[in-house]
This record gives C-alpha cells, structure tokens and sequence, in this order.
C-alpha cells in the first residue's frame, strides 16, 4: 500500500503519546472509574474466553506434529472343563505423520495466527470500551454544568415572573408579559427535566460497560472543568500500522490465511504415515507372548470429485478478501484520524467563540436586569438578552464536551 507521509493538517510529530488518553485527561476519579471498567467489563471478559477458546484451537491445531502413542490391556476368564483359563493382553501403538509437505505446520501457524488476532481483537475492544467510557463520564459531567445552569435560569426566570406579576396587579404590564413570562418559565422547566432524563440515560449506559445493574451506580457529581484537555501528539500515518488493534488483527489474520492456502495445497500431495505396534499375552502361570509390528502407510488422493481443488480456490479467494479488508482497514484508519483532527480543530476554535459569548451575554443580561428593575427598559429587551446568556452557556458547555470526545475519537484513532 501506498502510506501518506504526513496528514493534510501539516501536522504530525514522531513522538508518541505515551499514557493512556484517559490519563491524560487528568482526574483521578476519571482514572479510577476506567481501572473499574477494565476490571469489570463483561465484554472483555467474554473477549478473554475467545482468546482462550483461540488458543485451545492452536494446541489441537499443532498436536499432529507430534506422535501419538497409545496404550491397551484386556483380561479374560474361560471357564471350560476340565480346566479354567486366564489370560491377559496388554499392548500399545505409536504412530506418526510425517509432514512432508508442510500441511501440519501450516495448520499450526494458522492456529497461532488466529489467536493472535483473538488477542488484538480484545485489544481493540479494550479501546472502544475505555473510549465509551470516557465519553459517557464526560457526558455526565457535561449534563451537571447544564443543569446547574438551567436551575439559576430557572430561579432567575421565576423571580422575573414574581416582578412581572407584581407589576401586573399595580397595573404598570399588561397580561401579554405575565403570559410570556410564564411560557419561559415552563420552558426552563421542561429543559431542565430533558437534561434530567439525559443524564440518567448517559449513568444507565455507564453502569453496562462497568457490569453494574444502572440501580447499583452512582452517577459522579463533577463538573466538566475537571477534565483537562491535553496536548496531542499527532504521530505520522506509518505508525498506524502497529498502535491500532484493529489493523494487527487484520493482520493476522491475512497471515492466517495465507498458512491455509498451505494445507490446502499440501492435501493434492501423499500423506505417509509410520507406525508401531507393540502386544504381551500370556495365560496365568503360563508363557508370555510378546509381538511387534513396524509399519507405514503411503496415502496419495487420486480421484475426489474436485473436493481438494475447490477448497484450494476457497481459502485462495478468502485469503484474497482478506487482503482487501486489510488494505480497507488501514484506509479507514487513516480517515478516522484525518476526521478526528478535523473535530478537535473545529471545537477548539468554537470554544473560543464560545467563551467570548457567554461573556458578552453575561454583560448585556447584566445591564438590562439593573435597568429593568429600574424601569429604563421593557420586558422584551429583558427576556431577548435571558434568552441568549441561557444558549450561549448551554452551548459552550456543549462545546466543551465536543473538544474531550473529538481529543478521545482522536487518540483511538491514533491507537493510544
């Protein structure tokens, strides 16, 4: 394949990110959480027992590269007049396939090879999982500052009513500004049981991927400001190759195939086995008889009805699908890195903005709450200017919790 030697950005640095992106995030809590969902993950574990299931596949695999030795006795009563005979028979057998043509090495290595990319499968998991789980954390984090927002509006819509409708009864507004006081007021109140309802949501999720009933959770009480955004180290497109699971299991599995595409060829060829038989019986205070058989079997397929060609165009064409997934995976793995980028860029430069309004909406709310106490302003302009200060902080909340999960998509893309 033809790897791009840097990113469109301009970026890249050959150093790599040497913690975990859910480290550098730096909180404590954040890391403890994730040591639990390692821990506890029943995704992972599942992904444990694959590799395990994997590995006994390999030692079956590789045994036909060994002998394999067996071992037999009888005893037996005749009861025959004048006399009752005993006798006894123990024996045993050896026997081994030569691997002339390399079948059962190459069986073995696709074996091995498989379990390798049982073992980058569960590395890969191992990313999303840890990723969701940051996401989720962040989430929830993110719910906190928005609902502590939507409540001080809440309690500053409400008293805006409360002067409203004293106005009203001195007969200073009409009912028009009551009403759309009101209308406010429900608004905040139902933004508020939506950001509620989200949160829970987002805590339940969280609870699944540390194997915990969502009743047995306790969502955390932090706020987004916790969570630092570190510096990236964007590393250049080739170290892909070997820091995303997802591409190694590809990998191996090509390797794989490509060892299968070895025994199937190597079944066109005779198979020779040799083997020895070895057997003692003696009657009971009798001789002992002892036998032994040297022999070798010379097995050569002559006709199977196209059996042995089909199965070799099969794993041929599978080994050749797997190639263009792999060189798929790869493509994909660049993509995700480009669009990750693309994101953080994006929400860093919206976070500036972001904090700029709020600071602006800040102040204009500010002036047109003094001057409607004092009766300089209308109503209007009071509820223009609430308005905005509530979008611009819930959206720069918003834009924060955009900035952590396109730094987090952007380190698994990346693989660390």
């Amino acid at each position: 394949m033809a790897i791009p030697a840097g990113w469109s950005s301009g970026a890249g640095t050959a150093q790599q990110n040497s913690k975990p992106f859910w480290q550098d995030l730096a909180g404590d809590e954040l890391n403890r959480l994730i040591d639990n969902v390692l821990a506890q993950n029943l995704d992972l574990e599942a992904a444990l027992h694959r590799i395990e299931q994997a590995r006994a596949q390999a030692k079956v695999a590789a045994a036909p590269l060994y002998p394999t030795i067996n071992a037999s006795g009888s005893a037996s009563r005749t009861y025959q007049d004048p006399q009752d005979t005993n006798a006894v028979r123990g024996g045993g057998s050896l026997s081994y396939e030569v691997d002339l043509w390399g079948k059962n090495r190459n069986q073995a290595k696709s074996a091995d090879y498989r379990v390798d990319a049982s073992q980058f499968d569960r590395e890969a998991l191992r990313l999303v999982v840890t990723s969701d789980a940051t996401n989720f954390y962040s989430q929830i984090l993110s719910f906190n500052d928005r609902i502590r927002i939507a409540e001080l509006n809440l309690t500053n819509a409400e008293e805006i009513l409360r002067i409203v409708e004293a106005r009203f009864s001195a007969g200073s507004v009409s009912g028009l500004e009551v009403s759309q006081q009101r209308v406010v007021v429900n608004g905040f109140r139902t933004s508020l049981a939506s950001l509620i309802e989200q949160r829970s949501t987002a805590a339940n999720a969280l609870a699944i991927l540390l194997g915990l009933a969502p009743q047995n959770f306790a969502p955390p009480t932090a706020e987004l400001a916790t969570v630092k955004l570190p510096q990236v180290n964007l590393t250049p497109p080739a170290t892909l190759l070997t820091a995303r699971p997802d591409i190694e299991s590809a990998e191996a599995g090509l390797r794989a195939a490509n060892a299968d595409i070895g025994v199937a060829r190597a079944a066109f060829f005779p198979s020779l086995t040799l083997g020895l038989d070895s057997a003692i019986s003696a009657g009971f205070g009798g001789p002992a008889a002892a036998a032994t058989q040297i022999a070798s079997s010379l097995l050569a397929p002559i006709f199977t009805g196209g059996q042995l060609t089909g199965n070799s165009e099969n794993v041929t064409a599978r080994q050749k699908e797997l190639a263009v997934q792999y060189r798929q995976t790869v493509l994909v793995a660049f993509q995700e890195v480009e669009d990750a980028f693309g994101a953080l860029k994006s929400n860093n430069d919206r976070a500036v903005l972001a904090r700029a309004t709020v600071t602006e909406s800040q102040i204009a709310y500010d002036i047109a709450k003094a001057r409607f106490d004092a009766g300089a302003v209308d109503y209007l302009s009071l509820l223009e200017t609430q308005r905005s200060l509530y979008q611009a902080q819930d959206n720069q909340i918003s834009v924060n919790l955009g900035q952590i999960q396109s730094f987090v998509q952007l380190r698994k893309a990346l693989g660390t």
